[in-house]
């Protein structure tokens, strides 16, 4: 039996209920913002140790979406999006995207950067500077990593009985949805815990860092079309925190990144960024934070005319060549 990711699911869904159609009608003055977080090799069958639900498309694939993506739209950079944003009336009705990475992974250099570099098109990376300084990543890929590899059939872990048999996968996003909804002090050690719990050590600093970009990556894009956005400092979720941890997170992430990269850094993706997942607090914070812009995600289209500068909406882009991932650009058609 075919198996079709989550992304392309949703791709699906969204065109069968007739919301693809509603988005497409954005047309011209619209702006559609796709993101990425992994890009996969050509021909990998292999299982990840780590979540497998960040990947997208195989570098191929990736390829053929820009090219579509240059040929039907006016892809922005993050200067020229500001400028859209500030002065709407001032710019023409075009078809408008932009192209995002979270999270700082490895092959965002090694497969998705010789892509934008070779079809010149502009990007963005949202990265968190404590993780990729101690080179550790996130806590979804450390909680899919200690489930993966746990022996146990099931384990107690904060009161629950969680399954690790057929129901790994429902414990691991049982688990993730632990760390965007409770408040960050209760979910402080959970890595930890369910590390006792099942059995399993956190991986070894080598295995996480070799999953990440690495600073002189990071530099060496960020001169070559790559703009570098802050992803927060530590990938908390931002809702989780009180407004004093919010605004350690948007103001430490901001400085660091600006110490690394010599340069201003202007907007910010929320980590996980659904609605829920950050607050009208929040918004004000970034703003106080000296961000410009920042970004949520999976929340649709933008309106030329209509964009607030900090809840900036984007959509996941799916592992499919069809331009139905781009929904929010063009009606669809043939992929060419």
């Amino acid at each position: 039996m075919l198996r079709i990711s989550k992304k392309e699911l949703l791709s699906r869904i969204l065109y069968q209920s007739g919301l693809l159609r509603l988005t497409a009608g954005l047309g011209n003055g619209g702006i559609t913002i796709l993101t990425y977080h992994r890009i996969r090799e050509g021909g990998y069958s292999g299982a990840c140790p780590f979540d497998e639900d960040v990947f997208g498309p195989t570098q191929s694939c990736f390829e053929q979406q820009m090219k579509w993506l240059k040929r039907n739209a006016t892809v922005l950079s993050e200067t020229e999006l500001l400028e859209v944003i500030d002065k709407p009336e001032t710019c023409p009705q075009h078809r408008y995207a932009l192209v995002t990475f979270d999270d700082g992974y490895r092959d965002n250099y090694d497969l998705a950067y010789p892509v934008l570099k070779t079809h010149a098109i502009p990007a963005l990376f949202f990265v968190c500077p404590r993780l990729l300084d101690e080179r550790r990543l996130g806590w979804w890929d450390l909680i899919a990593y200690l489930i993966k590899q746990s022996p146990k059939q099931e384990i107690e872990l904060r009161g629950e009985t969680l399954g690790l048999s057929e129901q790994k996968i429902s414990s691991m996003r049982k688990l993730q949805s632990w760390m965007k909804t409770l408040p960050a002090a209760e979910t402080a050690n959970l890595v930890e815990a369910l590390s006792a719990a099942s059995g399993v050590a956190v991986p070894p600093r080598d295995l996480q860092s070799k999953e990440l970009m690495t600073w002189d990556q990071v530099m060496e894009v960020s001169h070559n079309g790559v703009t570098i956005g802050s992803h927060t400092h530590t990938h908390r979720v931002l809702a989780t925190l009180d407004e004093e941890g919010q605004r350690w997170e948007l103001r430490e992430s901001k400085a660091a990144l600006e110490r690394r990269l010599g340069r201003e850094v202007r907007t910010i993706a929320y980590p996980a960024g659904r609605h829920g997942n950050f607050t009208l607090a929040t918004m004000r914070i970034a703003r106080e934070c000296g961000y410009l812009g920042a970004f949520s995600f999976h929340s649709g289209g933008n309106r030329l005319r209509a964009i607030n500068a900090f809840d900036i909406h984007r959509i996941a882009a799916t592992d499919s060549c069809n331009p139905m991932f781009m929904c929010g650009v063009i009606r669809p058609g043939i992929f060419a």
